[in-house]
């Protein structure tokens, strides 16, 4: 082991470490955990490989290695993951945010424009975990106003905190309670966006799901019930309720619920039904609208 520990000879060693054991991209686990400790960009580590590491700093990223080797998620050991354009706080116990829901925040936003374009708009985040959606509709949105309802206290806490440490409180608040009661309990109606992530992992599907999403992440937060839709069946009927004419319905499923989850949307009296792509295009997102009187 060298006397000292520079940048390069630390990554080298993670890379090392991490593929040995299995890792699936340890170079990329090796600069996530590093910067993370340096406190800055995977490329400024590059700009100075040869810094020395001090002690305090080894020692952190002995323990970060140890847990990247057993499995852990990097959000979930750094405590940060960026989404969209903002910076969250993550811990276990609460879903991670995804890339897919990424997506589905700009389908809902672009659906939700067509008729609240420079208008104030209200909007209801089913399942909001972390507070991703809420936090990223309400930081691109200035005239929106949002609620945010999760049945997790883990989940409404740490939302909470982001909402506070984004400086969003005065437009995004956090309601602890189940997603299918989230509008009989705060008699919220007129919505122009319903946006939701709910569990949608159909259960004989949760043993199939990576080790690192399986082993780690709530199960709260993954299991949709024997088709996916358990959630989605609750939340479809009270959202178009809530919703104003013309508003938008939009939530994140497992592609293999999409066609069952579009036929409910109608049946409940929803119009403009359409499934989105991911960004590794697959069906992911379900997009609907609240049918005009008449029609």
């Amino acid at each position: 082991m060298p006397d000292v520990w520079t940048v390069r000879a630390i990554l080298d060693w993670i890379e090392g470490y991490l593929r040995e054991h299995g890792d699936a991209n340890p170079r990329l686990s090796a600069q996530w955990l590093v910067s993370d400790v340096l406190d800055c960009s995977r490329i400024q580590l590059y700009t100075d490989l040869d810094r020395p590491l001090t002690a305090s700093e080894r020692d952190v990223l002995r323990d970060y290695t140890r847990r990247r080797k057993d499995g852990e998620p990097l959000q979930y050991i750094t405590g940060t993951t960026d989404f969209r354009f903002v910076t969250l706080a993550v811990e276990p116990g609460v879903l991670i945010p995804r890339p897919e829901s990424e997506v589905l925040v700009s389908e809902a936003l672009a659906a939700m424009r067509e008729h609240a374009e420079g208008e104030a708009v209200l909007v209801a985040d089913l399942c909001t975990g972390s507070g991703n959606i809420a936090c990223s509709i309400a930081s691109e949105v200035p005239d929106a106003r949002v609620l945010a309802v999760d049945i997790s206290s883990q989940a409404c806490a740490l939302a909470r905190r982001n909402v506070e440490r984004l400086g969003l409180a005065d437009r995004v608040r956090v309601v602890e309670c189940d997603a299918a009661c989230a509008f009989s309990n705060d008699d919220v109606d007129g919505l122009d966006l319903v946006v939701s992530n709910p569990p949608y992992i159909p259960t004989s599907v949760i043993e199939a799901l990576d080790a690192e999403v399986r082993d780690f992440e709530p199960l709260l937060a993954l299991d949709g019930g024997s088709d996916g839709l358990d959630i989605f069946r609750r939340i479809v009927g009270p959202s178009f309720e809530a919703l104003a004419q013309d508003g938008v319905f939009a939530v994140e499923l497992h592609e293999a619920c999409l066609d069952d989850a579009r036929s409910i949307a109608f049946e409940t009296g929803f119009s403009d039904v359409r499934i989105a792509y991911d960004l590794a295009g697959r069906p992911r997102v379900l997009v609907a609208r609240k049918r005009r009187p008449g029609e």
